[in-house]
């Protein structure tokens, strides 16, 4: 779909239809839970629920009782993990060029064998490692990592998580743990968070997941907030939402889970949750909204806005841990509270598209995304300072980038690089056209600016690389069973020096590109040049 041709007014439905695949909150219809279609929703909060958990096969029931505290047995000896994150050397810019806006090749690649690390042709000094044959591995048709607001990545960079879905008779599906030196297949984790999004790494112990652990046990809700040592299988409740929720007399019917993008504040420390229970708002599952202190267990109540509150508009912590920021969909803004919950500023930036939070240099609160016809401009890569309320834009109309491409999703996992974020644009697998446009059709000699590429961005500098070509067709066509799944879920690693992305690799041959509805996605690991292998 070609976006750049259609009237503004239009296109912001275009895009909310054409991303309502996007991860961030779960359906809201029981239909969608158990297939790879989208419920209900807005642009930013609508994957697929997850039925089963960690490792289970597809004929095996959904678990009712407390996570197993074992440890799976491993496919492979994983590369022992250290028990420090360690200090940040490398320059993401390093062996990068600087593209500016000039159309790229758009070369023809052939789908790495699994192991394989591969050269990409268009962008000298980047390598591309296949990382699953999900057919092969796990009889399933998905392996991918995340929403790109999730850390795929722990600490020290020695392990990631990707979530297995689609499951074959007999197959497996849930969240598998990664080596991240050799990138093999450790283990299924044994957690159950509420969404496939939602869990967390510490950023001072690479063994240490949090998750919200949500489930049904003899008629009871459970709402605990656990810690997994994924190295060990020990879990260890960290806290217990139930009386919190029952002191506020809310029901007790419903999840606890976060709202949209997924994060917390600090170190694990400032959480922004809401309680279910109640009907749905706006379509969307409904939630009484709250912040929470990990540290202090104290919930805070926001001011000025309802409590009943769309999962994508619960508001969500600042990644300094310095308070909250709420998406106000109906006003087109982004409202911005303080550790006691109240209003400190309202910022003319639309957090309905797909967004992160970010910190840059200064430690400054940043949102960074897409913006279609926002209150400040129109960008694929736009930047709301939440400390300042300036808006500014690094990729878009205003900088002669032509009208944002459709499905652009950004991560500033790279917490360890204040200030850089990772990229991957959907856009048309067919290439770009000369005037920053995007082509309708396949073309002889198909080039690109934006339009299937990945790149890293500095928002402080305004530094763009575009760094590779991911290939993937079938959130294009918004397929019907993997257009949410073949998406551009860029996840960099803290260091920033590596980008998981997961691929259809329809764009094979771009001359002529296979858009499959029905095609399995893998995961690969893009390496810039500054990675060093240990």
């Amino acid at each position: 779909m070609n976006t750049s041709f259609l009237k503004a007014g239009a296109i912001t439905l275009l895009a909310s239809v054409f991303l309502s695949a996007c991860g961030g909150g779960g359906t809201t219809d029981l239909a969608a839970a158990n297939t790879a279609s989208p419920g209900t929703g807005t642009a930013a909060i609508a994957s697929p629920q997850p039925t089963i958990t960690g490792g289970m096969t597809s004929a095996d029931p959904a678990p009712t009782n407390a996570p197993v505290v074992t440890t799976t047995p491993t496919s492979t000896t994983p590369t022992p993990t250290s028990a420090t994150c360690g200090a940040l050397t490398a320059n993401l810019a390093a062996g990068l060029v600087d593209y500016g806006k000039n159309l790229r090749p758009f070369s023809p690649l052939a789908k790495p064998a699994k192991g394989q690390r591969v050269a990409d042709p268009d962008f000298p000094g980047t390598k591309i490692v296949r990382v699953t044959d999900t057919l092969a591995d796990f009889n399933a048709n998905v392996a991918m990592p995340a929403y790109p607001t999730t850390q795929g990545w722990n600490c020290n960079e020695s392990r990631f998580v990707l979530y297995v879905t689609g499951a074959k008779t007999g197959g497996k599906q849930g969240w598998a743990l990664f080596d991240g030196s050799t990138y093999a297949f450790i283990k299924f984790l044994p957690i159950n968070p509420p969404d496939i999004e939602q869990y967390y790494w510490s950023h001072s112990d690479p063994t240490k997941l949090v998750y919200i652990d949500n489930r049904e046990n003899g008629g009871t809700i459970i709402m605990r907030m656990m810690e997994i040592n994924v190295e060990t299988g020990t879990q260890t409740m960290l806290h217990d939402f139930m009386p919190d929720v029952k002191a506020q007399g809310w029901p007790t019917t419903g999840p606890v889970r976060a709202g949209y993008p997924f994060y917390s504040g600090g170190d694990l420390e400032l959480w922004g949750l809401g309680a279910g229970g109640i009907p749905n708002v706006s379509g969307q599952l409904g939630l009484n909204a709250f912040g929470f202190n990990a540290k202090t267990g104290k919930v805070t109540r926001y001011n000025g806005i309802p409590v009943a509150q769309a999962r994508g508009t619960t508001p969500f912590p600042l990644k300094s841990g310095k308070g909250w920021a709420w998406p106000d969909w109906a006003n087109h803004t982004t409202v911005v509270f303080d550790l006691n919950g109240n209003i400190v500023r309202t910022v003319q930036f639309d957090a309905i598209e797909h967004l992160d939070s970010s910190v840059n240099a200064k430690g400054e609160d940043l949102l960074v995304g897409t913006q279609y016809d926002g209150p400040s401009g129109s960008g694929n890569l736009m930047v709301a300072n939440l400390a300042t309320g300036a808006v500014s834009t690094v990729i878009g109309v205003s900088k002669g980038d032509g009208y944002p491409r459709t499905s652009t999703l950004i991560s500033s996992g790279a917490w360890k690089v204040p200030g850089w974020v990772a990229m991957g644009v959907t856009g048309s697998p067919y290439g770009s056209t000369a005037d920053n446009g995007s082509n309708t059709k396949p073309v002889a000699n198909p080039q690109t600016y934006i339009d299937q590429e990945v790149s890293i961005a500095n928002v402080d500098t305004g530094a763009v690389f575009r760094v590779a070509h991911h290939r993937s067709t079938g959130h294009y066509s918004n397929a019907p069973v993997n257009n949410y799944w073949a998406q551009t879920n860029v996840t960099p690693s803290p260091s920033g020096t590596r980008i998981l992305v997961q691929s259809d690799w329809g764009n094979a041959d771009p001359k002529n590109p296979v858009i499959n509805p029905n095609a399995s996605v893998d995961t690969y690991v893009i390496e810039l040049p500054a990675y060093k292998p240990n």
